[in-house]
Formats: structure tokens, sequence, C-alpha cells
């Protein structure tokens, strides 16, 4: 029996990560921009059930630490009491789904010692709380980036394969022109005519426009020559004769054709966003205090010492590689399921 084509493990890890991110506080026992300078580079929190002196429990607890050795960030479990993770605990306030006020999280620690799963970076911020909500930013920049890709494609595309003449040709020169440009010193330089800090969304807003900006000529290329084989198709030409507009014959039987290519377009335009962001945001062009994620996490890995002492700090990396690979699996699926639409239809 044939496997439906959705189901496949790449769609349940992007399912994940907007589940992710639509509860990262909530997942999160941390605030993301929480400092802590007393305990940076914080080993991963050691989860125990077993005592000092063998006796088990069922409710996980944690030791506290101390920071023996501040050169080498050494830290050491400090004898005394065990002190239980707490599930639903009262933390840090945030806003559930931008509407509900909320201070619970799933499980932490609502007083110190501080509960870091995965531990802490440089300033002593908790590195899953950071890596959960760059999973938002970056779905974000990925979500506005192929909407935006797909609206200057398709515009571009539709105008120059349905006016054809001299508007096609010159759209199409243009876009040879865009392809030409190098699309990293663009951006480099667009950034520079920024202010050094800038807010989330306009930080936001820049890179997904300039990557969009060098990155819709594939599309509308493809949508330009669809449109090309389309006018001239029986059912556009009965369309035309008995009297149907320009509008009206792009909108309901052209467009409707269009949409299995545009899916699979941006299916592979996804990872140039979210790779584009991640990059942008080591060169430290990208975002920086405005708003957490994956690339600005990444910048403290220009130290070799963090990858080799402090190896939870490549979470954030092992994040955008897993996303990339999941992202273009799909992208493959989609159009080999579009290659395989064509030659049914044929």
């Amino acid at each position: 029996m044939k496997r439906p084509r959705w189901i496949h493990p790449a769609w349940a890890f992007c399912g994940a990560l907007v589940f992710v991110s639509l509860f990262a506080d909530f997942l999160s026992s941390n605030p993301p921009a929480q400092q802590n300078l007393d305990q940076f580079y914080h080993p991963p929190s050691r989860i125990r059930f077993v005592d000092r002196e063998g006796n088990f429990g069922w409710k996980p607890f944690i030791y506290q630490t101390e920071l023996t050795d501040p050169l080498d960030a050494a830290y050491q479990e400090k004898d005394g009491k065990p002190y239980p993770l707490e599930f639903f605990c009262r933390g840090h306030r945030y806003t559930l789904f931008g509407l509900i006020s909320w201070d619970r999280h799933l499980v932490g620690r609502s007083r110190d010692p501080r509960y870091y799963p995965l531990g802490t970076d440089e300033l002593g911020r908790d590195v899953l709380a950071r890596v959960l909500a760059g999973t938002r930013t970056s779905l974000l920049v990925v979500a506005a980036g192929v909407i935006l890709y797909s609206v200057i494609g398709l515009t571009i595309g539709a105008l120059a394969g349905f006016r054809g003449g001299w508007t096609d040709t010159a759209l199409m020169r243009f876009s040879e022109f865009v392809l030409a440009l190098p699309a990293l010193y663009l951006v480099l330089a667009l950034r520079a005519t920024l202010p050094m800090r800038t807010p989330f969304l306009q930080t936001l807003f820049w890179i997904v426009g300039t990557i969009a900006a060098v990155a819709w000529p594939p599309m509308a290329r493809g949508v330009r020559g669809l449109i090309f084989q389309l006018k001239n198709s029986v059912h556009v030409e009965a369309a035309r004769s008995l009297g149907g507009t320009p509008l009206n014959i792009f909108r309901r039987h052209i467009f409707p054709f269009l949409i299995p290519f545009t899916l699979a377009q941006v299916a592979v335009a996804a990872p140039i966003f979210l790779l584009g962001e991640v990059v942008l945001s080591f060169l430290n062009v990208g975002f920086q205090d405005s708003g957490v994620s994956w690339g600005s996490m990444l910048r403290s890995l220009r130290d070799i010492r963090v990858i080799t002492d402090f190896w939870w700090n490549l979470l954030p990396l092992c994040m955008v590689f897993l996303t990339l690979l999941s992202l273009n699996i799909l992208s493959n699926r989609r159009s080999g399921g579009e290659a395989e639409d064509r030659v049914m239809r044929m």
C-alpha cells in the first residue's frame, strides 16, 4: 500500500517547530534575554532521581552548583539538600498567542537555584530558552520571506508573460541584471545604510526584503514561461472567443495552473531565507539585541573554545542543520510531485 505523500518525518519536524514557536515561553523555564553573569557557561543541569544517600524518589530534582574556577568556567555541585523540579510552575510572565497573559511554565524552578536544561551562554542566558525563542524568529523570517518572494515573482512573471512585447523584454532583462548582482555584497551595502541598532520589526523587514529582492528571478521566469504556454491553450482561446476580459481569463483560466509551480518554488526558496538570516545575523548585520535568532546565537562559535569546552552552545547549529535538511527534503518531494502530476496530465 502506497504511503500518503504528506506522511513524512520532515513534515513531523516542521510541525514540531511550529508547535515550539507557539509555546516557546511556556516550554522555557527562564526568560531568553535574562542575564546571570554569575553563571556564565553553566553546564546543563543534571536531573537526578537518587540522592547522595541512595534514596530513590519519583520526583526529579537538581543540586545547587557553585563556580569553582572562573577562568575555566568550572562548576561543582554543592553537598546539600536536593531542589525538586516544579511542573507547571510559576515564573516570568509572558503573552501566550499574543493575547493571554500567563506565568505558568512546563517545568522549572520558581526560586534559586535556577534550572538550565541545556546550560547557559557567555552572559549566563538560558540556551534552551533562546533556541526556542529563535525558532519563532526563524519561522517568521521564512513565512514572511516566501510570501514576499511569491508576490514579487508572480507579479513580475505574470506581467511579462501576459503583456508580452516590450514589457516582457524589459522585465526579463531586469531579471538577468538582478541574477548578475553579487547578492551578499548588495545585502551588506543595504545594511550599511541602516543604524547599527534597529527594532525587531525593522530588522525583520529589511532582512526579508533584501533577500526577496535578489531571489525572485527564478520564480518570475518560470511563471512567464508557463503563461506563454497557457495563453495558446484550447481553454484560454475558448474563453477569449466568448468575450472574456484579460483579467477574468487570467484569474479563472491561467492562475489556477500556476499554483502548483508556485508552491514548488516556495518550497525551494524557504531554505534560502532561513540560511540568509543565519548568515547575516552571524556576520552581526542581522538580528542583534532586537530579537533572539539562531544566527545571532551562533556568533559565539567564533571562539574555538566554545566549540570544544561548552558544546551545549552548538544546539542552534544543530537546529539550523535539521531545519534546512527538512525544508530541502520537502522541496524535493514537492518538485517531484509536481513533475509527476505534469507527466500524468500529458
